[in-house]
């Protein structure tokens, strides 16, 4: 695929970069980043689309290492807490972001699963990871399925990936690479291992956000802190 100069760069991480051009998103991946990941990115979000969980569509393109997607508009999350940062606004306006966020949660986390082609977390976490790491992720994994139902989860769930549409309350939650099915506990012990990595002085405010949730699924301290361990050990392979 040509761009014809007119596209401008609006985002960009590791292994992407994103253009803005004729209306339309365009990921655009490294030539090393391999086509099947791409492929399976795509998948993820036809399963989200299904869902009800965003209404982004993907599109073929003739590079497999593009994928064309609709635009959304507005800022993330992430800008407006920044925003607010540097006004030095009341912590009750801070707090609002928070909250979000755990609606974010609960909306994610309500949606049905029925056909869903997303995989089951434990199917893939292993992957990469040392024998002894294995040791810990799996069985975690395993009694954590058995004692909470699994649902839909996001596993990326953070400011960035959370889109505000102007002049609205609503929010469109993007980046569904990492959804699986699994007990809402990883979802919630993901974002803290993310605030961990990036944010530590933003952990109580997160915890406080998130916290009636946790307590109304049964989630214990000890679940919690399971939960942590394993997404840390995962979070570690992803860098």
């Amino acid at each position: 695929m040509t761009f014809d100069g007119t596209q401008k760069t609006i985002g960009y991480g590791a292994q992407a970069e994103v253009l803005l051009y004729h209306g339309f998103a365009y990921k655009v991946y490294k030539s090393s980043y391999p086509a099947e990941w791409i492929a399976f990115e795509k998948e993820q979000q036809k399963a989200v689309n299904t869902a009800g969980l965003c209404p982004v569509k993907y599109y073929d393109t003739d590079d497999t290492h593009i994928i064309k997607m609709d635009f959304v508009e507005g800022d993330t999350l992430e800008k407006k807490m920044r925003d607010m940062m540097i006004a030095k606004a009341e912590l009750s306006k801070v707090t609002e972001g928070f909250d979000i966020l755990a609606r974010a949660f609960r909306f994610v986390h309500q949606a049905d699963t029925t056909g869903t082609t997303i995989p089951n977390l434990i199917d893939t976490a292993g992957m990469g990871l040392s024998e002894e790491e294995k040791a810990v992720v799996l069985p975690t994994i395993e009694h954590l399925s058995k004692k909470f139902s699994s649902c839909i989860c996001h596993l990326d769930m953070h400011f960035l990936n959370l889109m505000l549409v102007p002049s609205k309350t609503d929010f469109t939650i993007i980046d569904w690479m990492n959804a699986r099915l699994a007990p809402p506990v990883f979802d919630y012990a993901r974002t803290y291992v993310i605030f961990n990595e990036f944010a530590k002085d933003a952990l109580e405010l997160y915890r406080n956000a998130v916290r009636q949730d946790i307590l109304e699924l049964g989630i214990s301290d000890e679940d919690f802190a399971a939960a942590v361990k394993v997404c840390t050990i995962l979070r570690e392979h992803e860098k």
